[in-house]
């Protein structure tokens, strides 16, 4: 296990080495709206407040600019597999439950030079429900898929000993992309695939015992074509703060506060689809973890998180997570020499949600989301 340090260059992080059929087409792991909060499995333990961490090697997912404060040659990989359902009425829909690779991270980091190169791959944004026989209203939900993959290389200097600052691109493909509806003539099947671009910029300050950084990414339009289906699905931007507290060398405290922009989502856009424009609210979520060194080699970690749920009742749909989202996780890792081995379990609780008004009349009542997670990564750093 990493243990603290007077500086995180002084020790560096301990990567991991990664499985490569990342591009598996199997959907995330757990969201609030579509997205995908659990960039890895050291994030899952705390709760994903890893905004102002530079430890782990998966924390440049979180804020780039950790980059600047990691050396030498590291490589991390994760699987998850997720438990969930979905309700609306008297109907339900359950994600696949597969174990799938999640996430794939490296970096490099040469001791003598102020520039660092990391590339991440994960899983930021998520659809899986099916929903085929139990509405009958035109414009409703049926099957909805999307595999969305994000590949993300990054570039991060050291401006100073103790500041860095970082820019990235964000290539998003989504895969088996599916957004299909009750037709007036019966089922409407829309299925293909998209791509599309965005960007990252990360900023980190770091001291003795704490640090603080900034992170924002730009949203992102997809365009994704198939069988009746020539569309663009908007991903919203998102803005991360967080902190970090060492008080003593055996525990450090993790913050964040993330804003999501939910109101750039519109829904599929284009000709044809049957329901009207979203009309989403921005959600603010916050991220609170903890972890304990318990040895040279062992360390426990905890967290507890709140995503507000962004979906009005009007234009409400059940084909993502419903409701306000509590989140507790619990995770643990050891560190030999060379090779790391993480493991996290998350439960999400997400009370029940009334809608009233929906513009497809079927989504009134009781509409409810609950999902359970584990994931594990291992990895291998070379200095």
């Amino acid at each position: 296990m990493a243990t603290q340090t007077p500086h995180p260059v002084a020790r560096p992080i301990r990567g991991g080495l990664a499985t490569a059929f990342l591009l598996a087409t199997v959907p995330g792991a757990h969201a609030t709206g579509f997205q995908d909060h659990t960039l890895s499995t050291a994030g899952l333990g705390l709760a994903n407040a890893l905004g102002a961490d530079a430890e782990h090697v998966s924390s440049m997912a979180y804020n780039p600019a950790a980059l600047g404060f990691q050396e030498g040659l590291h490589l991390e990989g994760g699987v998850l597999r997720r438990y969930g359902k979905l309700e609306s009425g008297n109907a339900s829909s359950s994600p696949k439950k597969e174990l799938y690779v999640h996430d794939l991270y490296a970096t490099y980091g040469d001791p003598g030079k102020p520039y660092r190169f990391g590339l991440a791959v994960n899983r930021p944004f998520r659809m899986d429900s099916d929903w085929s026989g139990d509405f009958t209203e035109a414009g409703a939900a049926t099957r909805t898929e999307l595999n969305l993959v994000d590949v993300a290389p990054t570039v991060a200097y050291r401006l100073r000993p103790d500041v860095a600052f970082a820019l990235g691109a964000d290539y998003y493909r989504a895969m088996d992309f599916e957004y299909s509806s009750v037709g007036d003539n019966g089922e409407i099947v829309r299925k293909g695939d998209g791509d599309g671009w965005g960007g990252t910029a990360g900023l980190m300050f770091w001291r003795e015992g704490w640090s603080a950084a900034l992170t924002y990414r730009t949203g992102a339009d997809l365009d994704v074509s198939g069988r009746n289906l020539d569309h663009t699905l908007r991903l919203p931007s998102r803005a991360r703060f967080g902190i970090k507290w060492r008080p003593n060398l055996r525990w450090s405290i993790h913050a964040d506060v993330v804003r999501t922009g939910w109101g750039q989502y519109e829904g599929l856009e284009g000709a044809g689809v049957g329901e009207p424009p979203k009309d989403w609210d921005a959600t603010i979520g916050y991220r609170l973890g903890a972890m304990a060194r318990l040895s040279d080699r062992v360390d426990l970690r905890f967290g507890y998180a709140y995503d507000a749920d962004p979906k009005d009742d009007t234009t409400f749909d059940p084909r993502s997570d419903t409701g306000d989202r509590h989140l507790l996780t619990l995770g643990f890792g050891w560190e030999g020499e060379r090779v790391r081995y993480n493991l996290g379990y998350g439960y999400a609780i997400s009370p029940s949600r009334e809608v009233n008004g929906a513009a497809i009349n079927q989504y009134d009542g009781r509409n409810d989301s609950s999902a359970q997670f584990l994931m594990f990564s291992i990895g291998y750093s070379s200095f």
